[in-house]
C-alpha cells in the first residue's frame, strides 16, 4: 500500500489546488465524459494510457506477458457474474475488491486494476462505474465497438456471494452461475467467447491449466493466449476454436488437464451451435459482443438507477471557476473544449455573458484526440460583475452562480493529504451557507476507497477585502488518513447545492 500512498502524495503536490466550480451537464457526467473523450494529448485523463497499446501491462514488467485491457474485462466479469438478478443482489458493485483472496478470484488482475482505478474514485465516480467504463474503453480501444456508458453504480461495502465459474467447474454449475446472473446458455457462451477475444491464461495464476513449459525468459508468467490476435477485440477466438487453427480457442479449450477445459465444455454444451452462429455473423460478432457486454455492465443491484447514456459534448466548459484577483475583483476563468474533426475546429470563439462582458478566445497550440474526434482548448479569464448568471459560447448558454462559492486560490488539501482548508465567498445580504466536504479514504479489505462526508463545519469570517459586497469565510477538515483521490467541497443553501469545487483534482 505504501507505493500507492507515495505516488498519491506526489500527485497532490504537483496538481492544481482546485478544479471546476461548475460542471456541465453535472459533475458525475462531466468527470466520466472526461475519461471517455480526453484520451490522448492535451488535458488527457491518462486513463486509456494504461491500455495503449493494447498489449500494454501498466502494472509491471512487459515480459510477464500480461495485458491490462484483458485484465479489465476479467475484473468486470468476476464482479458481475455473482449477481442474483431474481433477488436483486450483486452485479456491478465493486464487491470484487473485497473478494481478491478467494480461490475463484485468483490472479493479479483484480488488485492490478483496482490499484490503477483507485485515484479516480471520488464522490461522483464510483469504483463500480470505473470498472464498467474500463470495459467500454478496453473494447473500443482495441478494435471493437464503443459500448454506451452509463453511470450511477453504487459501491458495495463488503464482499458478495460466491459463484465465479472456475476452470474446473462442471458444466451444470457453470450454467447455473450464469443463469443466476441473468444469462441463459446461448448468452453465456457468447459472453465467454467475447470476453476471451483478448488476453491469456498464465501458469503463474493457473498452473493446473497452463504447464510450466509456457514460462520463458520473455514470458515469465507463462501466458498462453486465447487466440492469435491477443491484443485485438475480434472473432478469432471463435473461428480458431471451430477450425482448430491458431490457438484453437485457448488454454481453457486445449489444456493438458481435461478437468480445466471449462470453455470447451461450455462451447460444446449445445453441440457448438452458438459458436457456429457467432462465426457466421462475421463483422456482426462485434455487435453481438457489444450487446452482451453492455448487459453485463448494466447488471446492478436492485434500487440502483443508472444514468442516461453519457455522450461526448461538442462544446464543454472545463476547469471553470470563480475567483478574485489580488485587488478583490471577481473573475470567471477556465477553458472551453471543442470536439470536432480536426478540419472543423474553429480558429476563434467569442464568449459573452448576460451582463454584456465579451471576449474573443484563441485556442492553445496543443490538441487532444480520441475515437470521437479532435479536441481544441480555448482558455479564458474575464472580469465579471457579481450579477452575472450565464455565459454563452458557440450558441450554447451555461449557467453560473455567484451568490456564494468556494474561492479556489484560497482552498487546498494539505501536502500529506490528511486535511483540507477552504475559503468561501458570500455575497452581502445572502444567507450564510453550509459547506460539505466529501473525501475518498482507504478502507479495510479492498483497494476501493470509501467516501467520507463531513458536514456541520464551522465557518469563520476572515478580514479578506473583496469587492462587489463579498465577505469571506474559512473552514477546515481533518480526515484522519490521506485521501486517495479528488476531494469535493460543496456549498449548500437551503439544502440545495449551489457550488461544487474539487480541492485537489486527480484526473
Amino acid at each position: 500500500m505504501s507505493y500507492l500512498r507515495e505516488s498519491l502524495f506526489f500527485l497532490l503536490l504537483v496538481l492544481p489546488s482546485s478544479y471546476a466550480a461548475f460542471f456541465y451537464p453535472n459533475a458525475q457526467a462531466s468527470l466520466i465524459e472526461h475519461i471517455l473523450v480526453d484520451v490522448h494529448g492535451a488535458y488527457a485523463s491518462n486513463f486509456s494510457t494504461a491500455i495503449t497499446p493494447c498489449t500494454n501491462y501498466v502494472s509491471g514488467s512487459q515480459i510477464l506477458g500480461r495485458e491490462t485491457a484483458a485484465q479489465w474485462l476479467r475484473v468486470a466479469f468476476h464482479d458481475f457474474v455473482t449477481a442474483d438478478v431474481s433477488a436483486g443482489t450483486g452485479g456491478m458493485d465493486a464487491s470484487i475488491g473485497f473478494e481478491t483472496l478467494r480461490e475463484e478470484d485468483s490472479g493479479s488482475a483484480f488488485n492490478d486494476s483496482l490499484a490503477f482505478f483507485r485515484p479516480y474514485v471520488n464522490k461522483e465516480v464510483s469504483m463500480a462505474d470505473l470498472i464498467a467504463l474500463s470495459v467500454s474503453l478496453s473494447i473500443g480501444n482495441c478494435g471493437g465497438p464503443q459500448i454506451p456508458v452509463r453511470s450511477g453504480r453504487i459501491d458495495a461495502t463488503a464482499g458478495g456471494a460466491f459463484g465465479v465459474p472456475a476452470p474446473e467447474t462442471d458444466l451444470d454449475l457453470t450454467l447455473e452461475y450464469f443463469a443466476s446472473s441473468g444469462f441463459d446458455q446461448v448468452s453465456a457462451i457468447g459472453l465467454t467467447a467475447c470476453g476471451h477475444t483478448m488476453g491469456s491464461v498464465h501458469h503463474g495464476g493457473f498452473p493446473t491449466v497452463v504447464g510450466i513449459d509456457a514460462v520463458t525468459a520473455t514470458n515469465t508468467a507463462g501466458g498462453i493466449h486465447f487466440d492469435s490476435t491477443v491484443d485485438v477485440f475480434d472473432a478469432k477466438v471463435v473461428t480458431e476454436y471451430l477450425d482448430g487453427t491458431g490457438n484453437a480457442g485457448g488454454p481453457l479449450v486445449t489444456s493438458f488437464n481435461v478437468t480445466s477445459r471449462s470453455d470447451l465444455r461450455l462451447y460444446e454444451s449445445d453441440g457448438n451451435a452458438t459458436m457456429i452462429e457467432l462465426a457466421n455473423q462475421g463483422a456482426g460478432f462485434l455487435d453481438t459482443c457489444a450487446t452482451l457486454m453492455q448487459r453485463m455492465v448494466e447488471t446492478v443491484p436492485a434500487g440502483v438507477v443508472l444514468s442516461d447514456v453519457i455522450s461526448p459534448l461538442a462544446v464543454k466548459p472545463i476547469n471553470t471557476t470563480l475567483d478574485f484577483d489580488e485587488n478583490g475583483n471577481l473573475f470567471l476563468s477556465g477553458n472551453i473544449r471543442i470536439l470536432a474533426s480536426s478540419s472543423d475546429l474553429p480558429k476563434t470563439l467569442i464568449l459573452w455573458t448576460n451582463t454584456d462582458v465579451s471576449k474573443v478566445l484563441k485556442p492553445e497550440q496543443s490538441t487532444g484526440t480520441s475515437v470521437f474526434g479532435t479536441t481544441a482548448f480555448f482558455p479564458f479569464s474575464i472580469r465579471i460583475p457579481s450579477s452575472t448568471t450565464t455565459f454563452n459560447i458557440a450558441g450554447q448558454t451555461f449557467a453560473i452562480r455567484t451568490n456564494s462559492f468556494v474561492i479556489p486560490s484560497l482552498s487546498s488539501i494539505s501536502s500529506d493529504g490528511n486535511s483540507a482548508d477552504f475559503t468561501v465567498a458570500v455575497k452581502s445580504h445572502y444567507q450564510l451557507p453550509t459547506v460539505k466536504i466529501s473525501a475518498p479514504l482507504p478502507q479495510m479489505g479492498t483497494l476501493g476507497p470509501a467516501v467520507a462526508t463531513y458536514g456541520n463545519i464551522t465557518l469563520t469570517k476572515t478580514g479578506l477585502k473583496l469587492k462587489d459586497g463579498y465577505a469571506a469565510y474559512s473552514g477546515s477538515v481533518q480526515f484522519g488518513d490521506a485521501v486517495t483521490g479528488s476531494v469535493f467541497a460543496e456549498v449548500l443553501s437551503g439544502g440545495s447545492v449551489i457550488d461544487t469545487t474539487i480541492l485537489n483534482y486527480i484526473s
